[in-house]
């Protein structure tokens, strides 16, 4: 015969768990505490909504000055450049080295990584900028490698002012032959579509 123990644990268990009533208490739904809190949160966030209108109107005020083009950064170097009063040679390495970093950087020629030989050997050199500055630059690089490796040999200043002029001047036309381009390609571009 099975023996019953004299209290069972299941009453002492049923009276731990609570119990679900219909209704919560009054005291956990307040009116008034929930009017404040959904007031505290509109003022929040009105006020995040009021600070993005105003950061991004300050900020579409205050726009970031354009880039300087690759002609700008030539220029720019070539002052530098001529301020630290070269010697010939040095002049001519830094005028060579800004020729061809302008020439790989807005026509993408890879003149900047190759020697002098390999840039006359090349059958395609230059031909990414307008055809009517192709025999000045050529001439010009040409001249500079000249006084390049020849080694140290007395510069008049008036002849490193030229060399620095002319590197400009190679640098303005072909930034204007490829502006000039350009607009011929859009208007063709125009015609095409009209016809």
């Amino acid at each position: 015969m099975p023996t019953t123990p004299a209290s069972t644990p299941e009453p002492q268990l049923l009276q731990c768990i609570p119990t679900l009533e219909k209704e919560p208490p009054a005291e956990s739904l307040r009116e008034e505490g929930y009017a404040l809190v959904i007031i505290i949160t509109a003022v929040v966030v009105l006020s995040a909504v009021a600070a993005a209108i105003i950061l991004h109107l300050t900020l579409r005020k205050r726009k970031l000055p354009p880039p300087p083009t690759a002609e700008e950064l030539a220029y720019r170097e070539i002052e530098e450049l001529q301020a630290q009063a070269p010697t010939m040679r040095e002049c001519c390495q830094g005028l060579s080295l800004i020729l061809r970093r302008y020439l790989s950087g807005s026509t993408q020629d890879p003149a900047l990584y190759e020697t002098q030989e390999e840039f006359r050997q090349r059958m395609d050199a230059l031909t990414c900028i307008p055809a009517e500055c192709q025999f000045r630059t050529r001439k010009h690089l040409d001249t500079l490698a000249e006084y390049k490796y020849a080694g140290e040999q007395p510069g008049t200043p008036q002849l490193i002012s030229t060399l620095m002029q002319e590197t400009g001047a190679i640098i303005t036309a072909i930034a204007e032959a490829q502006v000039r381009a350009a607009a011929a390609a859009g208007e063709l571009a125009k015609m095409k579509k009209l016809s």
